[in-house]
């Protein structure tokens, strides 16, 4: 394990086609009914987390009252560094999501399934974006000052941990947010719910989507082991994986 990994366990947990595609509304219809709601929520219970993980457009196309704005303006270089905040919790699991422009202008801090809001903010993003943010309740933690992913994210994750006390979180974005922390080696478990359907689309998003160059393998440093798999509803299988990482 690195030395700077948080003791928090990220687990990868999606559903997909049996292609490895994400959008549900594209994938042919199965021989037997399968609900994927309930197929993926069923899985996703397995695991004592206390909450999860997306990117910013995944929030926001996942709750309208988290809109999508322009990016926040920053703070001065010199200008002293903000502290993290935490909001009124009351008890509740907690909804990351990933947002260091400071796009996202929430209305609210818990949302309609119960979720209490924090977002990852970058570094500098300036008082008064933060000031919006308090105002709503909602709650925040920085990224890390440096250039890869590993060290933007680990810092977030340590402070998820010190200030909600969040020992395990699922990590359910889109390609690009899950590619980014399967780089930064922050992936500790992949638990894949495989759909029977098909997308076939050439280019559809993927459950990993890192942009690289062709010669490049991002998922190379990856290794995976099963830990279980599991027939479910409709011909649905789950797949239950630990990573190491390099």
């Amino acid at each position: 394990m690195h030395g700077n990994k948080a003791k928090m366990k990220i687990i990868c947990h999606m559903i997909s086609s049996v292609d490895g595609r994400l959008y549900p509304s594209r994938w042919g219809a199965p021989q037997e009914p399968a609900d994927i709601t309930t197929l993926y929520e069923g899985a996703a219970k397995r695991f004592p987390a206390q909450g999860w993980i997306v990117g910013r457009t995944t929030m926001s196309d996942y709750c309208e009252e988290v809109k999508e704005g322009d990016p926040a303006p920053l703070r001065d270089a010199d200008a002293p560094a903000s502290p993290a905040f935490v909001g009124s919790r009351e008890g509740r699991p907690i909804a990351v999501a990933i947002d260091p422009k400071g796009k996202l202008l929430p209305e609210i801090n818990a949302l309609p399934t119960g979720e209490h809001l924090v977002l990852v903010l970058g570094p500098r993003v300036a008082e008064s974006h933060l000031a919006k943010l308090r105002s709503a309740g909602v709650s925040y933690v920085f990224e890390g000052e440096g250039e890869s992913n590993r060290e933007k994210f680990a810092p977030a994750l340590k402070a998820l941990e010190e200030l909600f006390d969040a020992k395990t979180l699922l990590l359910e974005g889109g390609g690009i947010i899950n590619g980014a922390f399967l780089t930064a080696g922050l992936i500790d478990e992949i638990s894949v719910i495989v759909y029977p359907g098909l997308d076939a689309l050439f280019g559809s998003a993927a459950i990993f989507g890192v942009k690289a160059p062709a010669d490049q393998m991002p998922g190379a440093g990856a290794h995976l082991r099963l830990l279980d798999n599991e027939t479910l509803e409709g011909g649905a299988v789950w797949l239950h994986y630990d990573v190491k990482n390099d």
